[in-house]
């Protein structure tokens, strides 16, 4: 028993002067909770990993912002009474705001722009401006404002003479420059450009005016560039982005056709003399700048709609009948068809949607929207009170006297 008891101390005493199985192998890998800290060498190791960092938090999704103009029941607004009207702002489908109009209801004097409802109204002798009801300023003088823009707390606007030829460039209400009858290049119609005819670049604010004789650049009350009218074709559309003056003229005499200028730049778009071309107006994309419009040819019932750049075509979509809009990121060629200002038939990128062709009408340019290939839209009904929210194939109804003016998703 004595001579058992020695031999297995000594395969003990053997087995523990053995390399470990394990050498160098961290024991916390494996299952026993004794064996964490240590590794099998006697080297301190971390207690653990330390745990990844968490991923990117994902991104908030957006809010859907409509507006709308709200007469009293039984009012025949359509017909010109358009007393006691509201301005009506919908957040993700609930009322958020309900605003009296003092003067002019018209549905292309309000934009949500930063959640915010801005607008501008008149009294014939004064312009007043407000966001969320609240009058920011006003100034002397009856205008449209056709470019509003926030920098830094400061509230620029460009407003159009209403009526007759003439503008002013203003900061918080205050005059910065004005001409007494030129005619403000752009509008709030193209949501590209979130300040409507004022732009932002670098750390200047931009806008251009034509008048019979030139068309003008401005930074504020400084001038950028003249363009003289007679040296040039007609003049679609004037922009500054990237540091850079873009225009669309038509380029060459009888046989003209569209080009785009970047700065001294001729940019060529593809386009014949035999091509009628319409709007033409200039759209940042990513890293590149393109002209929209559409174009159609003598004898030829068919429209071309487009965006076009220094690449040639990057969007084109033939159509029987006019578009309330195209989108450059389109694939699916998402589409409102209009016949007569109605709407006649929606393609929402997998099918035709059943919607009374003739039953609705949009508006302003702001109805309609393409948010990550989804079109939102907001349809007023033409003879009656029952409105439509489309996204996508989804459609709810909305039922008040009045119209719908626009849609933003932000």
């Amino acid at each position: 028993m004595r001579v058992t008891s020695a031999l297995v101390l000594l395969v003990l005493a053997a087995v523990s002067c053995q390399k470990p199985f394990f050498t160098g192998t961290p024991r916390w890998m494996r299952t026993t909770d004794r064996y964490l800290y240590h590794s099998a060498s006697g080297d301190s190791i971390p207690e653990r990993p330390e745990p990844l960092p968490p991923g990117p938090a994902p991104e908030p999704e957006p809010c859907v912002y409509m507006s709308a103009l709200r007469f009293p029941e039984g009012m025949p607004w359509r017909d010109g009474e358009r007393s006691g009207a509201h301005i009506v702002l919908w957040k993700d489908g609930e009322e958020v705001l309900d605003l009296p109009v003092e003067h002019y209801p018209e549905p292309d004097r309000h934009r949500i722009r930063g959640g915010y409802l801005w607008w501008d109204d008149s009294d014939g002798a004064s312009t007043f401006v407000y966001r969320n009801g609240k009058e920011v300023f006003r100034y002397e003088g009856d205008e449209i404002l056709r470019g509003l823009l926030e920098v830094n707390g400061k509230i620029h606007t460009l407003g159009q003479r209403a009526g007759r030829g003439g503008f002013s460039y203003r900061i918080n209400g205050t005059e910065v420059f004005s001409h007494p009858s030129a005619q403000i290049l752009g509008s709030f119609d193209e949501r590209a450009w979130e300040g409507g005819a004022l732009m932002l670049d670098g750390d200047g604010v931009y806008y251009c005016f034509s008048t019979p004789f030139e068309y003008r650049v401005m930074k504020g009350n400084e001038l950028v560039q003249r363009i003289l009218a007679d040296e040039v074709g007609k003049v679609f559309d004037i922009r500054v982005w990237g540091g850079s003056v873009y225009r669309t003229q038509q380029q060459g005499g009888a046989g003209s056709t569209l080009v785009m200028m970047r700065d001294q730049t001729v940019i060529p778009l593809g386009l014949t003399e035999y091509d009628q071309v319409h709007l033409g107006r200039l759209v940042p994309f990513g890293n590149q700048m393109l002209v929209k419009g559409y174009s159609t040819r003598s004898g030829n019932d068919e429209y071309q709609y487009w965006f076009r750049g220094q690449n040639g075509v990057v969007q084109q979509q033939d159509s029987d009948l006019p578009l309330a809009d195209i989108y450059p990121d389109n694939p699916e060629g998402v589409a409102v068809y209009l016949d007569g200002g109605r709407v006649n038939r929606i393609w929402d990128g997998r099918q035709i949607l059943n919607i009374w062709p003739g039953r609705y009408t949009l508006y302003t340019p702001a109805c309609t929207t393409l948010y990550k290939g989804t079109l939102y839209a907001v349809l007023s009904d033409a003879g009656g009170n029952s409105h439509l929210l489309l996204k996508g194939d989804q459609a709810t109804t909305f039922t008040f006297n009045g119209c719908f003016t626009g849609i933003r998703i932000e």
